[in-house]
Order: structure tokens, then sequence, then C-alpha cells
């Protein structure tokens, strides 16, 4: 009787200018109890000598270097097409990983052929709850789940600091999606693997430790830009047609009034409420008018590309918006 052989998985990590988190990274991922694996490191042009890091100090590591920033998606897209592995892992340069973060997460996946992508548990360096799960609620509005866990739990979507998927099935999916750049990139992935009747989960027992990059405040304004266009663009395409104007009308009523509602708090007592709760609203970064003009001028100038993903999510969708309301996948966010 053969000896069963673990899928190989290929560890994603897209960096730029990130080597001094890249070195604490690839050194924790020395201690996993995993072996059947590579490591594919894709280089956004950084000019921090991560390149000349990587070759003297990991030979072994699958190196791409790029020339430029292209963002998150289409460096993960370019890195998952020479993967050799079945399962892909997209991780995050400034993570610690744990010895058993990959054979917990694999072992999930192959106790169910439904579920497409699992999630780590994400920790702050301190031990304090970064991320258990993305959570969805009926109009689009994307909240981060910092509520203790102990158990396997679906989610709507998995954050991509820490994520493995099945490598047929992100191909399946076209990977992700390349317009967004950057934000929500890991949510939209998410939400159309329940669209095409796949599952996505969360096991605690994967534990990452995330330190989580701080935003310049040079590019702050880009970053919101892209969050509110990519939070746009999923409302468009992911949600059935009878849903859109609905979703992105209350979208903008509700985000408007919890942003008064927010600075109100903040306001007359020094804080806010979303500090206390388990469910943290997830925005890239707050947008200014002049970034919501942008965002909507976005949506109106590239209609092709989405009308174009709209209709292929059409076409191969499994479970409707209703169905995904019925699950909870899509629900209101009790905080």
């Amino acid at each position: 009787m053969s000896e069963f052989v673990k899928p190989m998985v290929s560890i994603i990590i897209v960096n730029f200018n990130g080597k001094h988190y890249l070195e604490s990274c690839l050194s924790s991922l020395t201690k996993i109890d995993y072996d059947n694996l590579e490591i594919i490191v894709v280089d956004n042009n950084s000019t921090d000598g991560t390149i000349e890091f990587l070759v003297q100090n990991y030979p072994s590591v699958i190196t791409l270097k790029l020339d430029q920033n292209y963002g998150f998606a289409k460096p993960n897209n370019m890195a998952a097409k020479i993967a050799k592995g079945d399962l892909l892992l997209f991780l995050n340069n400034d993570t610690e990983v744990t010895p058993t973060f990959v054979s917990e997460l694999v072992d999930v996946l192959l106790n169910d052929e439904q579920i497409a992508i699992c999630q780590s548990l994400l920790l702050k360096p301190n031990g304090e709850m970064d991320s258990s799960g993305d959570f969805i609620d009926k109009i689009g509005i994307v909240y981060n789940s910092k509520e203790k866990i102990n158990e396997i739990r679906e989610i709507s979507s998995a954050r991509g600091a820490s994520m493995i998927i099945r490598k047929k099935i992100f191909e399946e999916l076209h990977g992700f999606d390349e317009k967004f750049f950057v934000s929500f990139e890991d949510v939209d992935l998410g939400w159309r693997s329940w669209i095409r009747g796949y599952k996505v989960v969360i096991n605690p027992k994967s534990v990452v430790y995330h330190y989580g990059g701080k935003t310049h405040d040079s590019i702050k304004n880009e970053i919101a830009f892209h969050g509110l266009k990519n939070q746009l663009v999923m409302k468009i395409t992911n949600f059935e047609p009878k849903y859109r104007i609905n979703s992105m009308l209350k979208f903008f009523f509700v985000y408007g009034f919890r942003e008064l509602k927010i600075l109100l708090d903040y306001k007359f007592t020094g804080k806010t409420k979303m500090t206390s709760t388990k469910y943290e609203r997830t925005i890239a970064a707050k947008p200014s008018i002049k970034v919501i003009i942008k965002a909507v001028f976005w949506i109106i100038t590239n209609q092709k590309y989405l009308s174009e993903k709209s209709k292929e999510i059409s076409a191969s969708r499994k479970v409707s918006t209703k169905e995904l309301e019925q699950m909870n996948v899509l629900s209101d966010i009790k905080k």
C-alpha cells in the first residue's frame, strides 16, 4: 500500500520595498512542518536590495523581478501561472508564520472538496486579533471580523495576507481581478467563489502573525481611490442586475451616514464605537470628495470591462444572491 503524498503547495509572496519584513517572513517559513512546497517571491521593482538579499540568502526561492510596481493582483496572477503546486498559498511579506500553518490549511481542503479557499487566523504581533475572516453585508459593504474563534467556520471571503486556494479553481475564476490593482481583490475572489458554488472558510488552528503595513501619506489618496472603485465594481458585477442599483444607492447613503456618525462619536467622546465591535468596517483609506468623484468617473468610463465581467459571472453563476443571503454569506452584520 503506497504512502499518501500530500499535495504540493506553492507559497506566493508579493514584495515592494519590504526587505525588512521579508527577512522575518522567510525565516519563519524555514521552520514549518510541510515540506512538499515551493516559495515564489514576486518583486515589484524594489529599490531596497530585496533581490540581492534573496540571491545571497535564499537561492532556492523562485524570484520574479518586475519592471515596475504592479500592485497586488497582477504579480500574484503571474506567480500562479508558473506555480507547480496544486494548491496556491498567498502570503503577505509582513507576516510571520507558525510551524503548522500550511498543514492546517491543506487538511481543510483535503477534507472537503467543496471548499475552494481557506484563511489562516491572523493575529497581531502582540497576540491581539487581526482578522478571523471577512463578511459582506446585503449591500456589499465588507467587514473584518475580530471575533475569537476556536473552530473552522464559513466566511464571506478570506484575507490575502494568508489564504490557500485550489489552483484549478483559481484558474477557473481567472485569478485576482487585475483591474483592482490593490484593495479588495481577495474579497472579490471569495465572493465569486461562493457564486460558483464553492465555499470559503477559516481554520483558527492555522495561525499567522500579521504586522500590517503602514500607508504612506503620499499614496493614501491612491489607495482610497482603488478601495472605493473596487467596492463599486464588486457591487456592479457580483450582484445580480435587480440588486445592483439598490445596493449602490444604499451603499452611498449608509456609507455617508456611518461616516457622519463616526465623526460625531469622535467629536463628542474622543473615540469611535468601531474600535469595540466584533466587526470592523473594511476601508482601504477614507476617500475625499475628489477621490469619490474620481472613482465614480472611472466606473462611468469603464463600462465595457464591467459589462464583460458581469456577463461572465452571470453565465457561470450557480448560487443566486438570494440564496447567498439565505446561507448568510451576504448578511446584515450584528455588531
